[in-house]
């Protein structure tokens, strides 16, 4: 009989890092022409411009043994962002299938996420790009109050 209790890891990590609750609007891509991730990326140039801000282009399909050899790794979050040392920060965006339902994690996203919270980074995974943008404010960021529109 096996003892799956004395396994190294669990089977599905659970993340210890903030994520965000799915916010409902399927209406609204995470990627792409007014999406998620760009609308992530002006706000911050508009209310952080100082700080240093990146989305990392991991999105394609590519050969496993490819993959590792160029040094390419699994669960890699979309985004880096980065202040004076030692504030930086690794931001993750779901979006919703064309079926409707909410993004989610995969394992490999959890299992950097993890690794990255215990070397000491601030990681966030959000649908909502002002949630992000205030998140990294209250890290400790120097974003700007935003204003609203009359």
């Amino acid at each position: 009989m096996i003892d799956w209790t004395a396994l190294e890891s669990p089977l599905s990590p659970q993340p210890r890092f903030h994520v965000e609750a799915p916010d409902g609007r399927k209406d609204w891509p995470e990627q792409g022409k007014g999406g998620r991730q760009e609308a992530f990326i002006a706000a911050m140039h508009r209310l952080a411009p100082r700080v240093m801000v990146y989305h990392i282009a991991n999105e394609g399909k590519r050969s496993p043994f490819l993959a590792k050899r160029s040094g390419i790794m699994a669960g890699v979050f979309d985004n880096q962002v980065y202040w004076k040392h030692p504030l930086a920060a690794l931001v993750e965006f779901k979006g919703y299938s064309k079926a409707g339902r909410p993004g989610q994690l995969s394992d490999a996203q959890v299992e950097y996420g993890n690794r990255m919270v215990e070397l000491g980074w601030h990681v966030g995974c959000f649908f909502d790009p002002m949630a992000a943008v205030q998140w990294l404010k209250d890290c400790g960021f120097p974003v700007m109050a935003a204003r609203v529109a009359a």
